[in-house]
């Protein structure tokens, strides 16, 4: 498909500007690349689906954030690589943790009656808001925006040291809280690792 702007760079800054011109020609070029891409790991059109209209609203939200001097197609398809990924991920943690329940009645969990994996997930979540404001922003940009240390660096305009600090603090302290409300470490493990 032929685009309208003549380059990349030119494609890209319309993008930054908010040119809905511009995201509509992004999301036609790429939205079924990216389909088939996600189909052929997830084996489901609806996941599919979803991790394209995640992708193309990460693009738009975070659009002034735009790198000219990056492939925007590479982009697109590392986006939707940790998209798939997320996926999988937690799909392997809610079957893992069933799993564990299933095979580990005497150990100190709490039995899948009194605890479904949406109120462990809950409580993960209220562990990384006890973070402090730094360390959670680090976190998050982390886990859930699949940001690398260097990005998380140059982002935040502190070193790639200072990041991996911060993520093993953080990643100690989720344990840690966890642990206290009566969830298992190993749990924590094999479900948020």
């Amino acid at each position: 498909m032929k685009t309208n702007f003549v380059s990349e760079t030119e494609w890209i800054l319309a993008l930054k500007e908010g040119n809905l011109l511009a995201f509509n020609e992004l999301f036609d070029r790429y939205g079924k690349r990216l389909y088939y891409f996600s189909k052929g790991y997830l084996k489901s059109p609806e996941s599919a689906e979803e991790i394209v209209q995640e992708v193309f609203l990460k693009i738009w939200d975070n659009r002034i954030e735009l790198s000219a001097c990056k492939s925007i197609e590479s982009y697109l398809f590392t986006i939707t690589r940790n998209g798939i990924l997320n996926t999988i991920r937690k799909s392997k943690s809610e079957l893992a943790y069933l799993d564990y329940v299933k095979n580990n009645p005497g150990k100190n969990v709490l039995l899948e009656e009194e605890l479904n994996f949406n109120e462990l997930e809950k409580a993960y979540h209220e562990a990384v808001e006890h973070l402090s404001p730094r360390r959670k922003e680090i976190y998050q940009l982390s886990r859930e925006h699949s940001f690398s240390n260097a990005e998380i660096a140059i982002k935040m305009n502190i070193s790639v040291k200072t990041v991996e600090n911060q993520m093993t603090s953080a990643l100690s302290e989720i344990r840690r809280n966890l642990r206290s409300l009566g969830f298992s470490a190993i749990i924590f493990l094999e479900l948020f690792k």
